[in-house]
């Protein structure tokens, strides 16, 4: 098209960074938060989830899969942009084009995805791999994102798991038979490492105080989501907003896929030191409400 719009370079003096970062937990509803959050006029959303500049700069094994999780999350917003009735944007498409070409995750890069935001608006980032950073990440994230303010959300370990163990299940080719093929499953390093609260949790409160750290039980997102709500607004300095329409939504709903009684039994056992260290952490009362 002779009108298209080439994508421009991402420099130095574009772009800016995030003020409000959703950290985790991996399935404990950060994509609730990211579809409510974007409805608002005065925060602005990348157009995917899940940016993993983070984790893709302090966790290796993150780079194996990073590119194309992020590049995925372009080309369906690029597909959604096209299926709108009306004129194509070519300015957002070249943003997007920019986007997904190297270098990508760099500084530049990161700053670039926020560079078509409102200045007065809330630049917001939800990305449940960066609790799983080790503590030179944290530390880097704290230099880094010196201003911005952070949101924890904390699921039942035993819950956490045995949802992440129902996508990964759902997500294989076929459908997983024996025990051996289970085990597999649930002896990956992963379904461990999402919800480390206790290596985790620790090493974030070093970084950032409860002025800059929020934790919030997931149960709440159910049981009063407009009080969620509320408690995000005062923590991140918004003013109160009656108008969400997808707070009682469910965004992601629970795969359905039987797990054996072996294999829940098993998660039981190995998350019940992390159900231990929340109970000891927040107390009874805040690790009923993570369920």
């Amino acid at each position: 098209m002779e009108d298209e719009i080439k994508a421009p370079p991402f420099g130095k003096e574009n772009g800016r960074k995030p003020d409000l970062v959703c950290i985790g937990a991996q399935k404990a509803g950060t994509s609730w938060l990211h579809v409510v959050l974007a409805e608002r006029p005065d925060i602005w959303v990348p157009p995917f989830k899940e940016l993993h500049f983070f984790d893709h700069k302090f966790i290796e094994e993150c780079r194996n899969w990073a590119p194309w999780h992020v590049k995925r999350g372009i080309k369906q917003a690029r597909e959604k942009h096209l299926a709108k009735p009306v004129e194509p944007d070519q300015s957002y498409l070249a943003y997007l084009d920019a986007l997904a070409s190297p270098p990508m995750f760099n500084g530049n890069w990161y700053k670039g995805v926020y560079s078509r935001a409102p200045k007065d608006a809330v630049c917001l980032d939800v990305t449940p791999e960066y609790s799983c950073l080790p503590q030179e990440g944290v530390d880097f994230v704290s230099k880094y994102l010196s201003n911005a303010k952070f949101i924890y959300l904390i699921r039942h370990p035993l819950d956490r798991v045995l949802s992440q163990l129902r996508m990964n299940a759902s997500r294989r080719k076929k459908s997983l038979q024996t025990r051996a093929e289970w085990m597999e499953l649930a002896d990956l390093p992963v379904m461990s490492s999402r919800g480390n609260y206790a290596e985790y949790i620790p090493r974030w409160q070093s970084a950032f105080d409860s002025e800059r750290l929020l934790f919030i039980p997931y149960g709440l997102i159910g049981r009063d989501p407009q009080q969620v709500l509320q408690t995000v607004e005062r923590f991140a300095g918004l003013p109160t907003w009656d108008y969400y329409k997808s707070h009682r939504r469910t965004i992601h709903g629970t795969y359905p896929v039987s797990l054996p009684d072996y294999v829940v039994n098993l998660m039981k056992e190995r998350t019940q030191p992390q159900v231990n260290y929340l109970r000891e952490r927040f107390g009874e009362d805040f690790l009923a409400l993570t369920r």
